[in-house]
């Protein structure tokens, strides 16, 4: 399955720039540890469900550029509906739903698959955060387009770490020096994603109890070098009920924000 919506207020008689910068919005994950019965993607955050941001963010972006939603299959119409309600006027941005996977693996995969040949620079962005602000993107494209490797925003860990057992206790105090927390979006040059992706099918299929948790990882198994940039407490990602207040807290951030520029 594969939809397509297309800007409604663009000339379809005047000449389109070829995107090269790709972005695929994955949102295809079940959510189970947050009830509901409800995909993460579309659980509500004050009545707008969370994929509505990051189409916002994205297509906000000054580029020419192509959205991949990834989402299920029983969202798809949904998908629409909100790219038809949040895409500005006479964008500069392209939009494709697809199905997604049963693994995040897989639903990147699709999302690739569904990027035009034009393309060059891909992002990668769970829609579980959804306020990863556009300043966050543009480092991470930047990143990309300077160094030619993966780029990933990066958080230094303040905590202290311990090893623990499936009892919870406590073994040893794990040093935290070198060590950063991860997010997204992660960017990768188109060729150096893909072919990551093209390789790991198979080894993927044979190790399916140590599955990769991010895309920088498949790059990384693949032999390609992954660089950071800074991340940001804002683009922090739902996945239990205990996130939903930091997530209201960005939302209403967000909102003051808004009415101090009016």
């Amino acid at each position: 399955m594969q939809s397509s919506a297309m800007n409604p207020g663009s000339d379809d008689l005047a000449p389109h720039t070829l995107p090269t910068l790709g972005v695929v919005l994955v949102g295809a994950g079940r959510g189970e540890r947050l009830g509901g019965g409800v995909p993460k993607a579309f659980v509500e955050l004050h009545g707008r469900p969370l994929i509505e941001f990051g189409i916002g963010v994205v297509t906000s972006l000054p580029h020419a550029g192509h959205l991949v939603l990834v989402v299920p299959e029983s969202h798809a119409a949904q998908a629409l509906e909100l790219v038809d309600l949040v895409l500005p006027e006479r964008s500069r941005w392209e939009v494709s739903v697809v199905a997604g996977g049963r693994e995040r693996h897989e639903s990147v995969r699709f999302g690739l698959d569904a990027l035009p040949s034009s393309i060059e620079t891909v992002l990668v962005h769970d829609a579980a955060r959804p306020f990863a602000s556009a300043e966050l993107f543009e480092r991470v494209i930047d990143g990309v387009r300077r160094d030619g490797t993966g780029v990933v925003p990066a958080l230094r860990v303040s905590d202290t770490l311990k090893r623990v057992d499936a009892e919870g206790n406590v073994h040893e105090t794990v040093d935290r020096a070198g060590l950063v927390s991860v997010q997204t979006p992660q960017g990768f040059p188109r060729e150096l994603l893909e072919a990551a992706y093209s390789g790991a099918e198979l080894q993927l299929g044979e190790t399916a109890s140590s599955l990769p948790t991010d895309d920088a990882e498949v790059v990384q198994r693949a032999g390609g070098q992954v660089r950071t940039v800074s991340g940001e407490l804002r683009a922090h990602k739902l996945t239990t009920p205990d996130d939903f207040p930091v997530l209201e807290h960005f939302l209403a951030a967000n909102a003051a924000g808004l009415e101090s520029e009016q």
